[in-house]
């Protein structure tokens, strides 16, 4: 591999190749340390080393990349030692907002309540904000081409302050991908026909490559992400397996779609998987609580953040005295055009941000009347 650019004190993948990077790993931004060393940010929020010949990187498809790079973990495994945490995650702000159903403004509108972009629609979180999207960003509303553009274009910019931004997979984002397009939008802009549908959401798309790479689970710190739930079955200690597994099934399933082969779809985006289970938010509370009390002890975290069932009430719902939270308020004007945000501040602080202020949810079990 080339040695990388340096200018103004960052270093930079030569243009030719930034965009088979590109390509491959999604949005990511190459900086360098005050010791000099190179780093890879890749927006799963981790920091890899950057060395040459070989890339080791977030890299689910290392070979498109460099030939060399298969050399590398293929998936990064926290306890490998090429990979690097980013500096302190778990003791930075995070920011959570659920579904967000095709509506541009309205996700701009709370995320500028949130304080994570600026009047301008651009990264506004600084070094010290890692927010949070719980999947869903497609569907119901007219602008999941705004939405799919947008994305991207935050992680690089908050990866180059040393922001974070993380995108989890919901079960819209599953459908695109394997041309379930029930609920897109009639009057949805960017395609004028479904052949140049199926090709941009195909795993060598534009956005089909992405975002079929996405994770299905996430956690910083002692908090856990998904867009429907963790049950035991999907919980492991290292939860980069469960993504692995994820991104490994959906390909096979859609390889064989194409292949005219069909195969059942995988049980990890079935009724029970992270994508759509919706037991914790619906479920008994003394039955599944005890649930998610083993699926957090398996994965050591303290609580669960999950969109995909929303509030009718437009407030964020905690359940299991705190460990548990559900964030989809409908904000897509198609649904409800509810706006709330979950913060989570380093000491286990927990509040819901809304227009009208913010609320801590330490001392609340769910949001009553209208926001």
């Amino acid at each position: 591999m080339p040695p990388v650019l340096t200018k103004d004190n960052r270093r930079y993948l030569p243009a030719h190749l930034l965009k088979r990077v590109e390509n491959a790993l999604g949005a990511f931004e190459v900086v360098t340390t005050d010791n000099g060393l190179s780093l890879l940010i890749g927006d799963d929020g981790g920091a890899r080393p950057l060395r040459d010949p070989i890339l080791y990187a977030r890299c689910w498809d290392a070979a498109k990349t460099s030939r060399l790079a298969g050399k590398a973990p293929q998936y990064e495994d926290p306890n490998h030692k090429t990979f690097r945490l980013a500096s302190g995650l778990e003791k930075r702000r995070i920011v959570a907002v659920g579904d967000l159903h095709g509506d541009y403004e309205s996700t701009l509108s709370v995320l500028r309540l949130a304080r994570v972009v600026d009047g301008e629609g651009k990264w506004a979180g600084g070094s010290n904000t890692i927010f949070v999207q719980t999947g869903d960003i497609l569907d119901r509303g007219p602008d999941s081409i705004q939405l799919l553009e947008l994305f991207p274009r935050l992680v690089r910019e908050a990866n180059a302050v040393g922001g974070r931004v993380i995108q989890i997979m919901g079960n819209h984002e599953v459908m695109n991908l394997i041309g379930d397009w029930r609920y897109v939008s009639e009057d949805e802009k960017g395609f004028s026909n479904a052949a140049m549908r199926r090709a941009a959401f195909s795993t060598l798309g534009r956005y089909g490559n992405r975002l079929s790479r996405l994770p299905v689970v996430h956690q910083i710190g002692d908090t856990v992400f998904a867009h429907g739930g963790i049950t035991p079955e999907w919980s492991n200690v290292n939860l980069h397996k469960i993504n692995k597994h994820a991104t490994d099934k959906l390909h096979e399933f859609i390889a064989a779609e194409e292949a005219d082969k069909p195969i059942p779809l995988p049980t990890v985006f079935g009724p029970d998987g992270p994508t759509w289970y919706r037991g914790y938010a619906q479920g008994p509370e003394p039955r599944v609580c005890a649930l998610l009390k083993s699926a957090l002890a398996i994965m050591g975290a303290k609580r669960m953040v999950v969109g995909h069932t929303m509030q009718r009430d437009g407030g964020i719902l905690s359940r299991c005295k705190g460990q548990f939270f559900v964030i989809d308020v409908g904000i897509s004007r198609a649904l409800q055009n509810y706006q709330a945000a979950l913060e989570i501040l380093p000491g286990g602080i927990v509040n819901a941000i809304y227009p009208y202020g913010v609320i801590s949810m330490i001392k609340r079990k769910a949001y009553e009347g209208q926001p």
